[in-house]
């Protein structure tokens, strides 16, 4: 019989990735929930699911009951910390002990956390970081999310892995938080108004180590973890397992696009894109793109963030490599490029 997944957060861009995935191997029955109606179809089943309910799952317990797998990526922006850690890890908490009530083949939770587990987030960390680094100051909603499959799985038939990815480059709409669209939707301006892509960050930030995680190597990994027992009860970082400084993707990025690309030029994304809603509409027209919003495709503030850390960045996957998962062996410009063409093809940016 075939493992029932059950994909929490579909719309976002670990989600969808998965779902994708996972439907795509013929091995998996796929549910897939999301709080908002989902942003695109395929081989499985959507459901709609409220996580703020703790009941929600109860209340749908003859489609759930059959789940085996659990793979969270659900999550709830709030203004401050407090609020924050509390919903996010209520979401899980009424997921998880939902489907231990109402589906008796439940087996595992797979879980994303990420670089704020190191304290990304707040600037420097140490580098290369590790799983066993210690955690920062609280709160933080991974550290509580992490507390509670710990003391909610022992003594029982079910167990839980914790995945790191960085920088998820991937395809994903209404996921603003995805730099492989800030990237592409920026270019594609620089060459509707005929000025140079220039890095909007430092100097220093052009030049210092990062690593991104493709979210197809993601959802591969997923799976890894979720059906091999010797990954369970684990944490494992998760990236393409390159490194690169950014001066020396952007002008790859660059020839891409058919843009010139100059020296860097220290400007904040969230300023000089504030009056450009009307230039993407007109583009939308132009082009006879999709016609997403701006503000459902990119928060500039997001890539001013990524684009202006002036210290080394990346993470140590050995961990995963030694437990068996030998995918780590990408190109990241690769990734962006297929999430690039993603883009064309689907008509979000011009061809």
């Amino acid at each position: 019989m075939k493992n029932t997944a059950l994909i929490s957060g579909g719309n976002g861009i670990v989600g969808r990735n998965l779902a994708t995935y996972l439907a795509a191997t013929g091995e998996w029955k796929v549910i897939v929930t999301s709080h908002s109606p989902l942003s695109y179809s395929g081989d499985f089943e959507f459901l709609r699911l409220d996580l703020t309910d703790p009941a929600a799952v109860e209340q749908q317990k003859d489609k759930l009951k059959d789940v085996t797998h659990v793979f969270f990526g659900a999550y709830i922006e709030k203004h401050t910390l407090k609020e924050q850690t509390k919903v996010n890890t209520e979401l899980l908490e009424n997921l998880v002990i939902g489907i231990e009530q109402i589906a008796p083949g439940f087996k595992h939770v797979t879980f994303i956390q990420g670089g704020k587990a190191y304290g990304a987030h707040l600037g420097k960390y140490k580098t290369p970081a590790k799983e066993t680094d210690a955690r920062h100051f609280p709160p933080n909603f991974y550290y509580d999310q992490e507390d509670f499959l710990r003391k909610q799985a022992e003594a029982k038939s079910w167990s839980w892995t914790a995945l790191r990815p960085d920088i998820i480059i991937g395809l994903a709409i209404g996921n603003p938080m995805n730099l492989g669209t800030l990237i592409a939707v920026y270019a594609t301006m620089c060459k509707e108004l005929n000025v140079p892509m220039r890095f909007p960050g430092s100097e220093k930030a052009y030049d210092v180590l990062v690593n991104v995680t493709d979210a197809e190597l993601l959802a591969k990994g997923m799976e890894y973890v979720a059906v091999n027992k010797s990954a369970h009860g684990e944490i494992f970082n998760l990236t393409n397992g390159d490194i690169f400084r950014w001066k020396e993707l952007w002008p790859k990025f660059g020839a891409y696009f058919g843009v010139p690309v100059d020296e860097p030029q220290t400007f904040s994304l969230a300023t000089y894109m504030g009056d450009k809603d009307e230039l993407w509409r007109q583009m939308n027209a132009k082009y006879q793109l999709a016609g997403h919003e701006l503000g459902k495709l990119v928060q500039w503030p997001f890539g001013d963030f990524i684009f202006n850390n002036l210290h080394d960045a990346f993470f140590d996957v050995s961990k995963l490599r030694r437990n068996g998962f030998q995918e780590m062996q990408m190109d990241s410009f690769e990734s962006f490029k297929r999430v690039f063409d993603q883009l064309r093809e689907n008509r979000i940016i011009p061809a």
